[in-house]
């Protein structure tokens, strides 16, 4: 039997997801859920603890004594301003480790993973506890993806392989060639309607999610769910291309039925094809 998983919980449904995959193996799970961020859904039926952002050490302390060994991080987490926080002497003792890699989001989620790693844990992937929501290559639902929106997504993709390295983004919305917006600090969904309103007549806009490069592929992938693409429906985009094997499909069954209901398209590419 696969050893007990902890899963420290971000906001969104990808943590409740995790947590009834675990089930359906039969897995001992439990979860941490951050007040402020966590969904209430997420804990339902299952051991957990509620925690404050930078109560490190009650978090810690929990995943040992429930006989964690797996660790998996998980959901939707907003940029903290660690001077705001009132932090435990775990989170302190972290604190040089943390500074020393406010270089954006995916460093600081690495230095997370390194002091959970000094503590005994083995921190994996959502998509090791869930493949089923990896997605493959090809078009999910009825809607293709025509000439004009493959040249938006090879665009799209060049400029995030270019930008990868800055650890700035893993989105962009590209339309007929042109580059309406890479993702910041605001997310994919704030990013969609950001950009609707730049778009030039004709077809819609494209959006391009790759996993950032040398990206550490157990923290914070790509994923597309039903509020992506309900963003996207109302924006008047023509659809979504993410990279096959990297990113998530959360909710599948809803976000395809949303997808094909909004006429647009939802595909999974290989970005060194």
């Amino acid at each position: 039997m696969p050893p007990r998983l902890g899963v420290v919980a971000g906001g969104g449904v990808l943590p409740r997801q995790l947590v009834a995959a675990a089930r359906r193996q039969a897995r001992d799970v439990v979860v941490v859920a951050v007040e402020g961020v966590t969904d209430a859904a997420t804990t339902d039926g299952v051991a957990h603890i509620w925690a404050a952002p930078g109560a490190v050490g009650r978090m810690i302390g929990f995943l040992k004594r429930s006989g964690a060994r797996d660790v998996v991080l998980a959901g939707r987490a907003s940029r903290l301003d660690w001077s705001s926080l009132s932090l435990d002497w775990r989170a302190l003792r972290m604190l040089p480790r943390l500074l020393s890699a406010d270089r954006g989001d995916n460093a600081v989620l690495s230095a997370a993973v390194r002091e959970l790693e000094d503590e005994g844990f083995r921190v994996v992937a959502a998509d090791a506890v869930a493949p089923e929501l990896k997605i493959a290559p090809g078009v999910l639902g009825r809607v293709r993806v025509d000439a004009a929106a493959r040249a938006d997504i090879a665009r799209g993709v060049a400029v995030l392989s270019a930008l990868g390295p800055y650890d700035v983004g893993q989105a962009a919305v590209v339309q007929r060639g042109i580059v309406l917006g890479i993702e910041g600090a605001e997310g994919t969904d704030a990013l969609i309607a950001r950009c609707g309103g730049l778009q030039r007549r004709g077809s819609g806009a494209v959006l391009v999610k790759c996993a950032k490069s040398g990206q550490d592929r157990r923290i914070d992938l790509p994923a597309i769910g039903p509020a992506t693409v309900d963003a996207m429906a109302a924006a008047g985009f023509s659809g979504a291309a993410v990279e096959a094997g990297a990113a998530l499909v959360l909710e599948r069954e809803q976000t395809i039925e949303a997808a094909d209901r909004a006429r647009v398209f939802l595909c999974g590419i290989d970005p060194q094809a």
